[in-house]
């Protein structure tokens, strides 16, 4: 199934197993209130039970010369600085709060597209609640927390100023207190396009997605993703 979440600076298209193997089922965003608490860490590595496999290929993605608030800005203007400012985007769009996915919609949406996206962001905020089995209305439950660790990632750059990139991810989610979390594997796409100094998305219509796998076997390698360093964390 594909889960399309309209809540990040493109068009979320959303493929992936969930650890019980089960399909992502539709989502359809209506609104959303108030954020929930913050998330806990998570592993970005499996453990090694004798069958990991080494990434072939990692990236040290460079970071942006400048901040809007939290968000990182004004990256490079090559296809990392691109692929930097999808994983950033992507990181920031598996929220329960509204005003921070608005926030990533403002600082990393092409302007042609910015206001009518920021509107939408509500929507975006009751879709990642439904995904992480949240009521779509009222408080958040206690302990209920939806957390992104971009994993890999691969882009083809379509001339000096538009790169189309995918971003593997591991989403984890739990829908209150005592529940079991969930993890499943999302491929987003995205396309960046040079804007004002800056990399911007561009929402593109949804195109054909690679499988998610996990970073640490062989297919991981074999679909060509790069696994993503950042300081001491993959």
């Amino acid at each position: 199934m594909v889960l399309v979440l309209v809540a990040a600076l493109v068009v979320i298209a959303v493929r992936g197993d969930d650890s019980g193997n089960n399909k992502s089922p539709a989502a359809t965003p209506t609104e959303s209130p108030t954020a929930g608490p913050g998330p806990a860490p998570v592993q970005t590595l499996p453990p090694d039970e004798g069958d990991y496999v080494a990434p072939a290929k990692y990236v040290a993605l460079p970071d942006g010369a400048d901040r809007v608030g939290e968000l990182p800005v004004k990256f490079p203007h090559t296809p990392e600085g691109a692929a930097a400012m999808a994983v950033a985007s992507s990181r920031n769009a598996w929220s329960f709060d509204p005003a921070k996915l608005k926030a990533g919609i403002l600082a990393y949406s092409a302007a042609k597209y910015r206001d009518a996206m920021a509107a939408s962001a509500g929507d975006g905020a009751t879709g990642n609640r439904e995904f992480a089995g949240v009521p779509a209305t009222g408080a958040i439950p206690p302990g209920a927390a939806l957390n992104a660790w971009p994993i890999g990632v691969k882009w083809a750059a379509k001339g000096s100023d538009t790169v189309n990139v995918m971003v593997l991810l591991r989403v984890t989610s739990v829908p209150k207190e005592g529940a079991e979390p969930k993890t499943t594997l999302v491929v987003v796409p995205a396309r960046a396009v040079w804007e004002s100094g800056d990399w911007k998305g561009d929402p593109t219509d949804p195109m054909p997605l690679p499988d998610p796998v996990d970073i640490g076997t062989p297919k991981f390698n074999e679909d060509g993703w790069m696994a993503i360093q950042e300081g001491n964390r993959l």
